[in-house]
């Protein structure tokens, strides 16, 4: 790993929940590298036994503002959808709840990310949206999750129009499971998983794999 590589995803283990926080600043673009360490502490995660949650987050300006473009060079596009997809699937095949906290904005691929929380927080100011259809690119997981979540009229709104959300509106659409100051935040998150913390381990990932 090079050192522009290195700790793009930073990974910790606290009293049963593993957290995973984005580094790539200023807004935390998708790059590969960027997918394939969250991969890899996905993997980990995926092993341990004795976790109960995992939590993600995403520091700077932006949870996470998309997947780079520039990656979608030709000589480049294989290796970015491996990744994209290898990283969505190992989320979606968690059988712990998968708790993240919006503080900016989640756009494009970083919109299609948050589609796979379990429990999604959100600052008042967070601001939501798939705009990949301005640019011309396809949002693979946003056509696919979207109508289960939000209903086929509002998946359709939000992938062919790209317009920008706020995170009432996400609630509203019952994406955004709480939606709280920016400073209460942290807090907002810390409650959840010490709720998270006294489940019985065997029935929340009953509950989990059931909800899928």
């Amino acid at each position: 790993m090079s050192p522009v590589d290195s700790e793009l995803v930073s990974y910790s283990v606290t009293d049963d929940v593993a957290f995973l926080h984005m580094n790539n600043p200023p807004v935390n673009i998708m790059t590969a590298a960027l997918m394939r360490q969250m991969s890899a502490h996905l993997e980990t995660i995926a092993a341990n036994s004795s976790l109960k949650a995992v939590a993600v987050t995403g520091g700077g300006k932006a949870f996470c503002a998309g997947a780079d473009v520039g990656e979608h060079r030709p000589e480049n596009v294989h290796e970015m959808i491996g990744a994209f997809g290898r990283l969505f699937q190992q989320l979606d095949a968690l059988e712990i709840p998968v708790v993240m906290a919006v503080g900016g904005a989640a756009m494009g691929a970083g919109f299609e990310l948050i589609l796979l929380a379990d429990i999604l927080l959100a600052a008042e100011e967070a601001v939501f949206g798939q705009p990949e259809i301005r640019l011309g690119f396809f949002a693979p997981v946003g056509v696919v999750v979207l109508p289960a979540l939000v209903g086929r009229a509002k998946a359709i709104e939000i992938t062919c129009t790209g317009r920008n959300y706020s995170a009432v509106e996400m609630a509203d659409m019952g994406l955004v499971t709480a939606v709280v100051g920016a400073a209460e935040l942290e807090d907002a998150l810390a409650g959840v998983l010490k709720d998270i913390r006294r489940a019985s381990p065997l029935v929340l990932r009953l509950n989990t794999r059931t909800l899928k």
